[in-house]
């Protein structure tokens, strides 16, 4: 896909389906600025851009602030002159599923801040830029747990669910402005996010976890990054003009209504 003189910004951008987005943009001829809060893994991740595409940087964000994220959008800008993509794909991984009699509010107030308020704040300042130039495209990061709201994801499914939306809401408004919005589902993919959820298991409960992920799927495996961000790509690319509003699943096959 051809990306070339486009403008591109990803959250969570440093690792997983947002890398391998930065990654596929790059290849396809795109200015790339990538989000994360972990300057190290930030640094690592655009040094590896910088083996596909010169005109790359990275940024240290906070998407659940407003005044960070405003500056995020107009740094991207001032470096790279305008906006025309955006991935919305920042995660919080520091909150445990647990029975909600035993969530805390905190730990609610954590999830859906990254999950709900990020993702509208991102969209609200980056339309804002799209508005200034010749509009844009926009897929925000909701999940498969959205659609099959299980049991020990209650609030990570009502955030995730609250994306969809969001994205679908807010794409009837800027639809006839020249800005598309749609978002993106992935079931179990093998991202940094997910071996991180494995490292307490021992060996034996970790197959046994991707054995149930195998299970629930008609392809019988756990998804790679690369396969979900081509997905993102597409949906953020010229190839999709005429898809606008809607939830894209990735998951392999799982029986869910979308």
């Amino acid at each position: 896909m051809k990306f070339d003189n486009k403008v591109a910004l990803i959250t969570g951008g440093t690792s997983g389906i947002g890398f391998a987005a930065a990654k596929q943009l790059a290849e396809g001829g795109a200015k790339v600025a990538i989000i994360g809060r972990d300057q190290n893994k930030g640094e690592h991740a655009l040094s590896e851009l910088r083996k596909i595409h010169s005109d790359v940087m990275y940024l240290s964000v906070d998407v659940t602030q407003s005044t960070e994220v405003k500056k995020m959008v107009a740094d991207t800008i001032a470096r790279f002159g305008k906006l025309d993509i955006a991935f919305n794909n920042a995660a919080n991984d520091e909150v445990r599923s647990l029975p909600t009699h035993e969530f805390l509010e905190e730990d609610f107030d954590k999830l859906i801040l990254v999950t709900l308020k990020g993702v509208w704040l991102c969209m609200k300042h980056e339309i804002e830029a799209m508005l200034r130039g010749t509009g844009g495209t926009i897929v925000n990061t909701s999940s498969v747990d959205a659609l099959l709201c299980s049991a020990g994801t209650a609030v990570y499914a009502a955030g995730k669910s609250g994306v969809i939306a969001l994205t679908k809401s807010i794409a009837q408004e800027y639809g006839s402005r020249g800005i598309r919005i749609n978002s993106l589902c992935p079931g179990a993919i093998r991202t940094p996010l997910l071996e991180r959820k494995f490292l307490h298991l021992t060996p034996d409960e970790v197959h046994a976890v991707e054995e149930k992920y195998n299970s629930f799927n008609a392809l019988k495996r756990i998804g790679r990054p690369e396969e979900a961000a081509s997905v993102a790509t597409w949906l953020l690319s010229e190839e999709s003009s005429y898809v606008t509003g809607q939830n894209i699943v990735v998951d392999g096959g799982i029986q869910v209504v979308g």
